[in-house]
């Protein structure tokens, strides 16, 4: 092997360990939601449409990890906050979550969330009731909540029951709500 191979492949490795140790980027919470839905300010080379209306469906089916936000909950409030600091209104950045499965579960009261996770907190609860106070829509699957238990009284104010998953989604796409993954 000779010594520029030599020296390329050191060179290549230095590279790799400079990417590997690279800093994460800062994240800045808000303009919408401050404790959560935290996002990276970056150079956007896909300019964000200030005058269209934007109606997303988020599909919940995990449960979330012990002690933290659900990540689909969290993942809406940061969707919202990246889109009405690109400038587009808030009134135009509509959002659904529609919840079935053991995600069910993080839509509901302490009361009804501890009967399935004993001396548990429900750490979505104070996200969830934020959103639905800012106007984000939250759905439950009737279907899956009946097999699980969960009734209408269990669920966390503005949580709307739904007859099902499918139909609360065709609905929601009536309206001109599309599913983002």
């Amino acid at each position: 092997m000779g010594i520029s191979r030599i020296i390329a492949s050191f060179a290549a490795c230095a590279a790799a360990l400079a990417i590997g140790h690279a800093q994460p980027p800062e994240r800045t919470s808000g303009p919408v939601f401050e404790s959560f839905g935290l996002w990276a300010p970056i150079e956007n080379e896909l300019p964000t449409p200030t005058d269209q209306t934007f109606k997303v469906i988020y599909d919940m089916t995990s449960a979330a990890p012990d002690g933290r936000i659900h990540p689909r909950v969290d993942s809406a409030a940061r969707f919202i906050n990246m889109m009405v600091a690109e400038g587009v209104p808030r009134e135009q950045v509509e959002f659904a979550l529609v919840a079935h499965g053991p995600s069910m579960w993080d839509l509901t009261t302490q009361e009804a969330f501890e009967r399935k996770y004993p001396g548990r907190t429900n750490s979505s609860l104070a996200a969830v009731t934020e959103m639905t106070e800012a106007g984000v829509e939250f759905y439950i699957c009737g279907q899956a909540a009946a097999w699980h238990g969960i009734t209408n009284e269990d669920l966390l104010p503005g949580v709307t029951m739904a007859l099902s998953q499918p139909i609360a989604t065709a609905v929601l796409h009536n309206r001109g709500f599309t599913n983002v993954p």
